[in-house]
């Protein structure tokens, strides 16, 4: 199931505070894997969005592999715009746990744990409690609880949060999430090659081989 994104502005006047080890144009992209993997690709994806859940439930076993083999990166654009579309808080809360992580070095682990959580549905906003966000970083090894909680709690990186979100809105290309980037094409949008495992593997694999 995707989301089809609907354009809309955030606002909080604290100062913008981007997570650790951001990436790009004004440090709006996580990065994930090594800096020099020879694919790349590029994920748009909001916490309470089914579709990017259902994404990364088939695929995230296989980018933790090819990153682990060094052979791709992949950078993260988190997205919050299902707040507006359903009402709540919970992309915006998650997006923030999220960053939080990335300033732990634990981006990949809690990335993995929030989407492994029971997929969510627009009319419950269930990241909208910070309590089950706090829950799923103590189900990560060596996070920081201390730090990763006041992050959660005090919103550390929510102004980040939604300059992500506006620079998203002022683009076109993209109509709906998840949205996986690879060379300039979104191979969700691909309906004769569905993105499988194998699909992905392969053309990472290619890249490699060059």
């Amino acid at each position: 199931m995707a989301i089809v994104v609907q354009s809309g502005r955030a606002e909080d006047d604290r100062p913008i505070i981007p997570p650790a080890g951001t990436t790009g144009n004004q440090n709006l992209i996580i990065p994930s894997g090594q800096a020099n993997a020879p694919a790349t690709l590029t994920v748009y994806e909001d916490p309470r969005c089914p579709g990017c859940a259902q994404l990364e439930h088939v695929l995230h076993a296989t980018i933790n592999k090819l990153q682990d083999e060094g052979k791709l990166r992949v950078e993260y654009r988190i997205l919050s715009f299902v707040d507006r579309i359903a009402s709540g808080r919970g992309s915006k809360y998650a997006a923030n746990a999220l960053a939080a992580a990335q300033d732990a070095g634990k981006f990949r682990d809690f990335h993995d744990a929030l989407f492994a959580s029971p997929p969510p549905s627009e009319r419950e906003d269930t990241f909208g409690d910070k309590e089950v966000l706090l829950a799923l970083g103590r189900k990560v090894r060596g996070m920081d609880m201390s730090k990763f909680t006041a992050a959660v709690r005090k919103g550390t990186h929510d102004t980040w949060v939604n300059k992500v979100q506006q620079a998203f809105d002022r683009q076109t290309a993209i109509q709906a999430t998840p949205a996986v980037f690879f060379k300039g094409k979104d191979l969700v949008k691909d309906r004769e090659h569905p993105l499988t495992p194998e699909r992905l593997t392969a053309l990472v694999e290619a890249e490699a081989d060059r």
